[in-house]
């Protein structure tokens, strides 16, 4: 599952990339390392509000939930959906049912491989782009003790491809990927719920994305991980095959 992604653009380059400006009165600095613990209020593009972009708590609460203490709760499970099962689970059914669909725009995004019960940080981003759209779901959440309102998404994923399948072997799942013309599609109104699982379920390419190793500074409860440091490629003896394997994946792919 994802919990940790890099928006490190500005504000202009993220308005002309999805032709919409950040909503009134806000403003977006570059964030290196999103860490979705700690309920960041990030960039969203949505289904309803395609030329707005709106910031929006990573974790969804659904509006049904009744306290505070239940959202606090709620928010800490509902980071990813699974895109296979989004319609029918509970916390994210009536998102899904009722089109509220959202693009994530993220520079990269953070996950972690296993070798020998030790986990190894890996920073994926775009081949080619300066950007890439993962597929959300979003909500809004009223609190029933203050009136205050709040916007909140999830992150949908589903089955890894090989690229992403040799990184994060232990669960073998990656975020919903959207091509640029997938994410016009994804935003689409009328669009049905079998036409949402069969885009969400098209394979993305591992030719369109590269990877590398980083430090375990991401990790760090000490030092702060929102720092260019985070980024800085790291190799570790013990993944050589393996980070051969990544850059030979990708280059076959293109090819064939």
């Amino acid at each position: 599952m994802c919990y940790h992604t890099s928006l490190n653009i500005k504000q202009p380059a993220l308005e002309a990339r999805y032709g919409a400006k950040v909503e009134a009165g806000k403003t977006w600095e570059p964030m290196i390392h999103a860490n979705a613990y700690s309920a960041p209020a990030l960039p969203i593009i949505s289904a309803q509000q395609p030329e707005i972009i709106t910031f929006s708590q990573w974790g969804l609460i659904p509006h049904w939930v009744k306290t505070g203490p239940d959202a606090r709760k709620l928010r800490a499970m509902t980071i990813n959906a699974r895109s296979e099962t989004a319609f029918e689970k509970p916390s994210f059914r009536s998102a899904a049912q009722s089109g509220k669909r959202c693009l994530i725009p993220v520079s990269g995004f953070f996950e972690w491989h296993t070798e020998k019960k030790k986990k190894y940080p890996f920073y994926i981003q775009p081949a080619e782009a300066e950007m890439v759209s993962i597929a959300g779901l979003w909500d809004e959440w009223a609190d029933p003790d203050t009136g205050e309102v709040f916007m909140t998404y999830t992150m949908l994923t589903r089955s890894a491809n090989k690229l992403m399948a040799r990184i994060h072997n232990g669960k073998e799942r990656m975020p919903c990927l959207l091509t640029r013309e997938q994410e016009a599609d994804y935003l689409r109104e009328s669009l049905k719920q079998e036409e949402v699982l069969e885009l969400l379920s098209a394979p993305y390419p591992s030719e369109g994305l590269k990877a590398y190793s980083i430090s375990r500074l991401i990790t760090s409860r000490k030092e702060p991980t929102n720092v260019p440091e985070v980024l800085q490629p790291h190799h570790y003896p013990e993944l050589s095959d393996l980070e051969s394997l990544i850059a030979d994946l990708g280059a076959h792919e293109a090819e064939s």
